[in-house]
C-alpha cells in the first residue's frame, strides 16, 4: 500500500470555520413594502442593533499550497 497522496495533519495547513447567528434590525426608507424589501435584497440598510452570538467552531485541515 503506498502512503505517496498521503499528508499528515502536522503538515496540513490549518484554518477554522466559525458559524454565527445574528440578528439585526434594518431600517429601510421606501414609498411602500414591495420596494422596501426590493432595496433591503439590493443594498441593505440602516442597521441600528445587531446582536452576534458564537454558534460553533470547526478546526478543518487541506494541503499547504507553498509544498
Amino acid at each position: 500500500m503506498s502512503k505517496d497522496n498521503v499528508t499528515n495533519i502536522k503538515d496540513a495547513k490549518k484554518t477554522q470555520c466559525f458559524s454565527y447567528e445574528v440578528n439585526m434590525l434594518v431600517h429601510i426608507i421606501a414609498d411602500d413594502e414591495i420596494t422596501a424589501k426590493a432595496q433591503l435584497d439590493e443594498k441593505g440598510g440602516i442597521v441600528t442593533k445587531r446582536d452576534v452570538k458564537l454558534v460553533n467552531k470547526v478546526t478543518l485541515y487541506g494541503e499547504d499550497k507553498d509544498k
